[in-house]
């Protein structure tokens, strides 16, 4: 309480002259500050004024503004643009100008832009005027820049007056804002932005993640082994064939040659048919051996092949890391899109964060690719990207599409708000893809994911699903194989954002 009434005599007020607010909590009494408000000489309003505003109450500083704004004498434009910076000030009640209702914002604005009219050299007014027009800039997707004139007004605005905003409101996305920030608190406490990868870490990811997409080196296979049998059993008769001609003509002792003689003819044919046998098998020796050390070769080739190849494979955790970066990113890219900030959220008392559902894009431009060195799961080349972003009277919804290979984001974006009570359904179903990709989607069946290193499967997608009159989000949030194995993005949250939706769509119709 302030001593505004404490000079009255001890006769009491006459009712006529009584006034009451209830801009302060009041609890079993009256406020007394604007108790005798007609004997109240201006420069005491003013000084009850800036009391409340040094203890931060702010609806008796605004009440005591406004009681001296009607009486306000004449005085200097520096001391009148002051008074309005400090009701303005007041009128913001520790919050950032977006949280207020259109009229307040009036207000605020029509305060500031009379003191800056009044004083163009207060630097309490410019810098207030700055951050109220970059707050809502951001606010409406208007483009903003950090003027000259901000500029140099916040690095000269007195210390205590500079330590009073920074401390009182925060509004992270003014540059004037963090400017003051970062002079009453030395390295300021703004949060670090999401950092890009190094360029050396940017060659590297795109060279492993397109290694992780290129099949697996084919190992060498082994060319048929030609039987020698084929060639031994025609060598082994030919042998048999000459000893027979040879014992034909030992017995009979008869010409070595002779048109009447069996024995030639025999030898000739045994002849023929062990040259045949002894090609045959020599061949077959010969080409098997051939075939066993290009076998060999390759089989060396392959292993030192499939080395390097799985040198260069991504790990697991560096998957997960570059993933949580390329969302990070897409997460302050929706709530700029959005014009949402982290602490509107915050306010809900129910979310603290955007909630993120991260599953495969549709085919067939999307692979899925699985190797035991970086997981259990599938891995997507590119991953549809949904933030939900629940405020308290609505939700802001943002989709666009990540290429996992480069971390680049598709032009492609797409943003919605809704109140929740226009929300028609939230569901998460299962759907079996039957047709080959880059197969036409039809009414009973979808076109299934391309593998790579593996023949088309049996494949189901779970997908979650938001419905509102004339739109519709849909996210694959995980596709599973016949052979029990699924995509996995460990910090998708997508029943939690069911869960969460559900709720407030409970709150917001009431019970049925």
């Amino acid at each position: 309480m302030t001593d505004l009434a404490n000079d009255k005599d001890n006769g009491g007020p006459d009712p006529s002259e009584m006034h009451v607010n209830n801009h302060a909590p009041v609890t079993n009494q009256q406020n007394i500050e604007n108790f005798y408000s007609g004997d109240r000489k201006p420069q005491e309003y003013l000084d009850a004024a800036r009391r409340a505003l040094a203890e931060n109450q702010w609806g008796q500083a605004c009440q005591h503004y406004a009681d001296y704004s009607r009486r306000e004498p004449s005085s200097s434009p520096r001391k009148m643009a002051e008074m309005r910076t400090e009701h303005a000030f007041a009128k913001l009640q520790g919050r950032r100008p977006r949280a207020h209702p259109d009229q307040t914002q009036n207000e605020i604005y029509a305060l500031l832009a009379k003191a800056c009219e009044l004083d163009p050299d207060s630097e309490a007014a410019a810098v207030l005027m700055a951050i109220f027009n970059e707050d809502l800039d951001h606010a409406f997707l208007r483009e903003g820049s950090f003027s000259d004139e901000a500029q140099k007004a916040s690095a000269s605005l007195d210390l205590d007056w500079a330590r009073r905003i920074a401390t009182t409101i925060s509004v992270r996305e003014s540059p004037t804002w963090q400017a003051l920030d970062q002079r009453v608190t030395p390295g300021g406490t703004v949060p670090i932005p999401v950092l890009s990868l190094s360029d050396d870490e940017q060659v590297e990811r795109e060279h492993r993640m397109r290694t992780l997409f290129t099949p697996v080196p084919a190992a060498p296979v082994r060319e048929p082994r030609l039987n020698p049998l084929y060639g031994i059993f025609p060598l082994a008769g030919g042998g048999v064939i000459l000893w027979i001609a040879i014992t034909l003509l030992t017995a009979y002792g008869g010409p070595l040659w002779s048109l009447l003689s069996p024995a030639p003819y025999i030898g000739i044919a045994g002849v023929a048919m062990a040259s045949l046998g002894g090609r045959l098998t020599f061949r077959a020796l010969f080409v098997n051996w051939w075939h066993n050390r290009l076998f060999h070769r390759a089989a060396y080739d392959y292993r030192e092949k499939l080395r390097i190849y799985e040198e260069n494979l991504p790990s697991e955790e560096q998957i997960s890391r570059w993933l949580k970066h390329d969302v990070n990113v897409i997460v302050d890219r929706a709530l700029t899109r959005l014009g949402i900030v982290i602490e509107e959220l915050h306010n809900t008392g129910r979310i603290t964060d955007p909630l993120v559902i991260v599953g495969p894009a549709n085919p067939p431009k999307t692979k899925l690719v699985r190797h035991h060195r970086v997981g259990d799961g599938y891995i997507a080349s590119r991953y549809t990207v949904f933030v939900v972003c629940m405020a308290d009277q609505k939700l802001g919804a943002y989709r666009t599409v990540l290429d996992s290979i480069t971390g680049a984001r598709d032009p492609e974006e797409q943003t919605s708000e809704y109140r929740y009570r226009d929300i028609v359904s939230v569901n998460v179903n299962t759907v079996r893809l039957d047709l080959p990709p880059g197969s036409k989607k039809t009414e009973d069946s979808e076109p299934t994911y391309a593998f790579v290193d593996a023949q088309q499967k049996d494949t189901v997608a779970e997908r979650f699903t938001l419905i509102v009159p004339g739109d519709r989000f849909t996210v694959t949030t995980k596709v599973s194989t016949d052979d029990g194995k699924g995509s996995r993005v460990d910090f998708s949250r997508a029943d939690r954002a069911l869960a969460a939706i559900r709720r407030r769509i409970a709150a917001s119709t009431g019970p049925a």
